[in-house]
């Protein structure tokens, strides 16, 4: 009986060994499998940590461009609203020359009418004045043509005065 028990012990033992090999077995699958799985997750954490670096350093670039983009589009709404305002200055410069140039062109077409009014008014006068003037000068030319001709009377007289003295002498 006692071998019996040692045979039913030997085959407990020999079941209890292979048991432990296939535990064994297991546990070194399991342990390839977790250090596999573990250089896969350390591989995958670099992969990661690369990428998020790159990430990082993406996104870093991309809030450095923003930043940039900002002061640009500032700079730009700047130079907007200073030349609006040019604009508005210029516009309202503009309508202040056209104001004056009509204005001036008003005070242009008075003063011409003015001067056209004292020309015409001027002529008129010069026309009246040369009028005079002519017959003025037709008045003195006929009375120096008569004090021509009385002279011419008078020195004929005179020498007909003097003839006659001298027959009479």
């Amino acid at each position: 009986m006692e071998l019996l028990k040692l045979s039913k012990f030997k085959l407990q033992l020999r079941s209890l060994i292979n048991e432990a090999r296939d535990l064994q077995d297991k546990e070194f699958a399991a342990n390839e499998q977790l250090r596999s799985l573990t250089q896969k997750l350390k591989q995958s954490e670099e992969d990661h940590g690369r990428k998020l670096q790159e990430l990082q350093l993406e996104l870093a670039g991309s809030n450095e461009q923003k930043q940039k983009l900002e002061r640009q589009v500032s700079y730009l709404q700047n130079d907007y609203a200073m030349l609006e305002n040019k604009h508005n200055e210029l516009k309202e410069t503009l309508q202040s020359l056209l104001q004056s140039r009509e204005s001036f062109l008003n005070s242009y077409e008075e003063s011409t009418c003015e001067m056209r009014r004292a020309i015409e008014a001027r002529d008129k006068k010069l026309s009246v004045l040369s009028e005079k003037l002519h017959s003025y000068i037709l008045l003195f030319e006929s009375i120096e043509n008569e004090a021509l001709s009385v002279k011419q009377l008078v020195d004929n007289v005179h020498c007909l005065v003097s003839e006659k003295e001298e027959v009479g002498k």
